[in-house]
């Protein structure tokens, strides 16, 4: 079974709300991508899978009370 690649990006929202939320800025700039995703994980670089290694979709949500 061949499986398909999926596309990594960034987004930055802003808004008082989720609901009010803007999307102000997107980008799927490999090395913005794997720095956000290795200071969001803690890891080092070293640490990745490599990109067709078999791993579940990422789930990211923050929640802050303001």
């Amino acid at each position: 079974m061949r499986r398909m690649r999926l596309a990594d990006f960034v987004a930055l929202y802003r808004g008082r709300t989720v609901a009010e939320a803007e999307l102000i800025a997107v980008s799927a700039e490999q090395h913005l991508v794997r720095r956000f995703f290795t200071q969001l994980l803690g890891e080092q670089e070293g640490e990745q899978e490599s990109p067709d290694a078999e791993r579940p979709p990422p789930v990211l949500e923050a929640v802050r009370d303001e």
